[in-house]
């Protein structure tokens, strides 16, 4: 949120550190058609067009045609996992998948716009917070803002089930009837899922949405509690079962982590 795939200054020099560290070709997914376009894309746009976007994008490289391992940073972790879910089975197959600060059970409040990346950035994250406060459910603002395709009011919920057009479906939200099992297989045929949570989160609330707890008006959640993990709606239950689901917690703010702890605690046992 508030980024651009490929700038000098934050995703952008991830990416090269990767590229360097491990030797490997590493694309970074833009969903605009520049630098400025890719920030605003951030903010406003369909996020169910921008994922498949994203499977566009990759099944045309060649170069992943082996498959690939996958970094979400931020909103990105549930993108990412969109796009395990609904193209795994059209390729390339997605190995390994790790969500850095992910909201996977969305959030509960509009998100913080404290130390975003791009200075540019700010006056359209202050946008977006005025329009999640005027309304996350609105249409107009539940098909524009991104961060409303994933807002989820513990206080709403048939509200959220019926109007959000993203977290719901790539949850198994809606029902019996309305579930998609491709979703469960495709997420459930990663080698590895590691979701890392950072311990002093408070851009995003909840910040345990990282490992997909939720918040339902009176408490939080854990994974295991939810009808989401027993009933392994998603694959997230197989996934544990065959020790494939990881939880791990990073040090400090939300996306505030040094490149040489990304590559001794990501890079190197997540990626290699």
């Amino acid at each position: 949120m508030g980024d651009s795939c490929c700038s000098t200054y934050s995703i952008g020099a991830v990416a090269k550190y990767i590229e360097s560290r491990l030797g490997v070709f590493v694309y970074s997914i833009a969903t605009g058609s520049g630098e400025f376009s890719d920030v605003l894309s951030s903010y406003w746009g369909d996020v169910n067009d921008q994922v498949a976007s994203a499977c566009a994008q990759l099944r045309n490289l060649t170069q992943l045609a082996g498959g690939y391992n996958a970094v979400g940073f931020s909103q990105g972790g549930q993108f990412l996992r969109a796009v395990a879910e609904r193209c795994q089975h059209t390729g390339p197959r997605m190995h390994a998948l790790v969500t850095m600060g992910g909201q996977h059970q969305g959030v509960m409040n509009a998100p913080g716009c404290m130390s975003l990346p791009l200075n540019s950035s700010h006056g359209m994250c202050h946008l977006m917070q005025k329009m999640l406060g005027a309304g996350a459910y609105l249409p107009f603002v539940r098909d524009h803002v991104v961060q409303a395709q994933y807002f989820k009011d513990p206080l709403r919920l048939p509200q959220y089930l019926a109007a959000n057009p993203f977290l719901p479906d790539i949850n198994n939200e809606r029902g019996p009837g309305a579930r998609n099992p491709l979703y469960a297989d495709n997420l459930a045929s990663l080698s590895r899922l590691v979701l890392f949570r950072f311990s002093d989160d408070v851009m995003v609330v909840p910040r345990d949405s990282a490992w997909f707890s939720f918040f339902d008006g009176e408490r939080l959640v854990p994974l295991q509690e939810q009808p989401l993990y027993t009933e392994d709606w998603i694959g997230l239950k197989r996934l544990d079962a065959a020790g494939r689901l990881v939880f791990e917690e990073a040090p400090g703010q939300h996306m505030q982590f040094g490149l040489d702890w990304f590559g001794s605690n990501v890079v190197d046992p997540y990626l290699r």
